[in-house]
């Protein structure tokens, strides 16, 4: 799957991700430590999410960034393994879906 980095996943997933807490100095995690993960509900932000501005986007056009990313401990996480169906080097799919979902929560705050 290619990701569109709109950072649905990161926001509208139930899924466990890395501790922020118990990140060790090169990056790794005790991995038979199980507070090394924690639950991130639907709704809620991940602790390593955050939007990133591109030189010549538009205005209020973000990307959304992943500050572990590039860390050992990333590396067969959950988030790391998560894939879409459909083939390797198809575009997101998901993302379309948050986005409607997005359009369609701001519709419910409206009325």
């Amino acid at each position: 799957m290619i990701c569109l980095r709109c950072g649905g996943c990161c926001l509208h997933l139930d899924i466990f991700v890395i501790n922020p807490d118990h990140i060790r100095e090169d990056g790794s995690i005790d991995r038979l430590d199980p507070c090394s993960m924690i639950f991130k509900p639907s709704g809620l932000k991940c602790p390593h999410l955050f939007f990133q501005r591109c030189p010549g986007a538009a205005e209020g056009e973000e990307t959304a960034v992943c500050k572990i990313h590039h860390l050992p401990c990333y590396q067969d996480s959950p988030c790391q393994q998560f894939e879409q169906m459909g083939q390797e080097d198809d575009v997101c799919v998901m993302s379309a879906y948050f986005k409607n979902l997005g359009c369609r929560e701001k519709e419910k705050k409206e009325i």
